[in-house]
């Protein structure tokens, strides 16, 4: 199982076994949603996503917040703020690649500053592969917001915008890492 740890988050590979969980941010998320083909939450939704990650050599996190008190019987906090998504290398077959496909915090907790912690927390694990070169995502045309986020954490727009199958239209976005 993978888990990233940090002193105020941890990122845990999940899946169907915390559906109900992963359905109330999505649920939250909405807002987001709103911007894509499927303005509203469901379970088949959710399990969708965590196929796809799969088949993709992806891993589909929980962000659980480590500040709250609320655990489960196993001692795992139950407090899901968020979900990330990314494929740590050998995106597109290309052994320099990696992929930050998803990123979502729950409404109440967003602007602050949980969503830049949690990119950089994943970009350290990534870039621990000496090979990985470029971390890429894609950002909808219409997310104004989520676009300066992405350029704030580094990303640049590398593509003109591309009409996705899944009828989004994106910019592809790449942020370079640095040779040491």
């Amino acid at each position: 199982m993978f888990v990233l740890k940090h002193n105020e988050y941890e990122i845990i590979e999940t899946g169907k076994e915390e559906l109900e969980s992963l359905l109330g941010v999505y649920m939250e998320c909405e807002d987001f949603l709103t911007l894509g083909p499927q303005p509203k939450a469901s379970r088949k939704m959710v399990l969708e996503d965590i196929r796809i990650a799969r088949e993709e050599k992806g891993l589909f996190c929980g962000i659980y917040d480590k500040n709250k008190n609320d655990m489960n019987k196993d001692g795992k906090n139950k407090q899901i703020i968020g979900v990330v998504e990314f494929i740590p290398g050998m995106w597109e077959n290309k052994p320099e690649g990696a992929f930050l496909s998803l990123l979502m915090i729950v409404k109440s907790r967003r602007q602050q500053g949980i969503g830049a912690k949690v990119v950089r927390l994943v970009e350290e694990a990534i870039t621990r592969n000496p090979h990985i070169r470029y971390i890429f995502s894609a950002v909808q045309v219409n997310n104004g917001q989520a676009l300066r986020f992405w350029q704030r954490m580094g990303y640049e727009i590398c593509s003109a915008p591309e009409l996705r199958p899944d009828s989004t239209t994106v910019y592809n976005l790449r942020k370079e890492i640095p040779i040491e």
